[in-house]
């Protein structure tokens, strides 16, 4: 009999960044694997990329629509807790040998307490990670202690989540899916005005709001803005932000930035193909995205990182992380412009065949399902001293 396993997505970048994996996890004979959607991935206003999961022909299991009308705190607690009620009813009736989950999104955080209560093994992909202006920070964490497996995208995540008091045996560098997916990019999916602007000179521009921070999300976005003002020869093309806490000032002001700039372009979503391409044919990406740091690189192009919603990752060359102020975000532009060019990158997320590698290893791990649920889960205590600070 098949083993069950699932999937759960709720923003285009989970899905997006997974997709290879789940394509080859799902072609093993001993595997029945489907998607769990909620969030962003089903709403309009947010691309709608729960189309793409349909396109690729993943059977999706469950659809839990949220109540996403606002980005204020209460509004993403009521998502949580709405989550937290449908997938802790779906879990109670749906037979279920293994949960994937990534990262860190609130919506995940709920879908892995419903999971966790309903004694469903959960392996858990980049944890161990560090984002210190989010509730992303905690939250990977929190899930990184309900997972029984994990697949940390550098050795320095490794070993945090071992730190963390995870058995060694159970957590395994197999890196970021993303740093590789962006060098197999399939033409046929990128869309035409996509292509149109590999001949002109542009920045991609994605930007989120830093969620406790306690940085205004309104004066963020200002600073940024007046930055990219200061180079009116250059085109920028935006991505629509995510659906976080304060995100809907940040859409507001980029769409009206986008209206009276006559050289800027908007997408609220793209296939991954299509976002690959953007960013390979782009002069650097300006923003605060997690794909400035995991896959840009592997496209040879720069990243300006911009405040603190990266803060805490491992960061290689190609990034130039710079505060939120409108003369630091300039600065950093103009170097580089000055720099210019594709260039080649040392990734240190990137690791060969990383996809195909951890499908692999998901087979086996499914195999020792069993075993490994035969006892409870211990914590992993790790041997050190203590020294008094005077």
């Amino acid at each position: 009999m098949p083993y069950s396993v699932v999937f759960a997505a709720g923003s285009r970048a989970d899905y997006g960044i997974m997709r290879e994996y789940l394509r080859l996890l799902g072609q093993q004979p001993d595997v029945d694997l489907s998607v769990l959607v909620t969030g962003a991935m089903l709403e309009d206003k947010y691309g709608a990329a729960v189309k793409l999961v349909e396109e690729d022909g993943f059977c999706i299991a469950c659809r839990v629509r949220l109540p996403l009308e606002g980005t204020e705190n209460s509004r993403v607690v009521d998502c949580m807790a709405a989550a937290l009620h449908a997938f802790g009813t779906w879990f109670a009736k749906e037979p279920c040998d293994l949960l994937i989950l990534l990262g860190d999104r609130y919506e995940m955080l709920s879908v892995a307490v419903a999971a966790a209560m309903n004694r469903v093994p959960i392996l858990h992909v980049h944890g161990g990670e560090a984002t210190y202006a989010n509730y992303d920070e905690f939250i990977r964490h929190c899930i990184t202690k309900m997972s029984t497996y994990h697949f940390a995208s550098t050795e320095t995540y490794r070993k945090r989540i071992v730190q963390l008091g995870e058995k060694p045996s159970r957590v395994f560098r197999t890196g970021a899916f993303g740093a590789e997916n962006c060098l197999s990019i399939k033409e046929e999916n990128v869309p035409a005005e996509v292509k149109a602007l590999a001949g002109e000179r542009y920045f991609v521009v994605l930007f989120h709001p830093e969620t406790i921070s306690g940085a205004s999300p309104g004066r963020q976005v200002e600073e940024l803005l007046a930055a990219l003002d200061a180079f009116p020869g250059y085109r920028f093309v935006f991505i629509g932000s995510n659906a976080d806490t304060g995100s809907d000032i940040i859409r507001e002001r980029v769409a009206r930035f986008v209206r009276e700039r006559g050289n800027a372009a908007y997408f609220e979503n793209l296939h991954p193909d299509g976002y690959h391409f953007l960013l390979r044919s782009s002069l650097g990406l300006v923003g605060n995205s997690s794909s400035g740091i995991i896959e840009a690189p592997s496209l040879g192009i720069y990243t300006v990182n911009v405040g603190d919603r990266q803060a805490g990752r491992v960061k290689g060359r190609s990034v130039l992380s710079v505060p939120c102020e409108r003369e630091a975000v300039e600065g950093a532009i103009s170097r580089v412009l000055a720099l210019g060019g594709r260039q080649q990158f040392e990734n240190p997320y990137l690791v060969k065949d990383a996809a195909r590698k951890s499908a692999e290893l998901t087979g086996r791990i499914l195999k020792r399902l069993k075993e490994d649920a035969s006892s409870p889960k211990v914590f992993f205590d790790i041997p050190f001293s203590l020294r008094e600070e005077s």
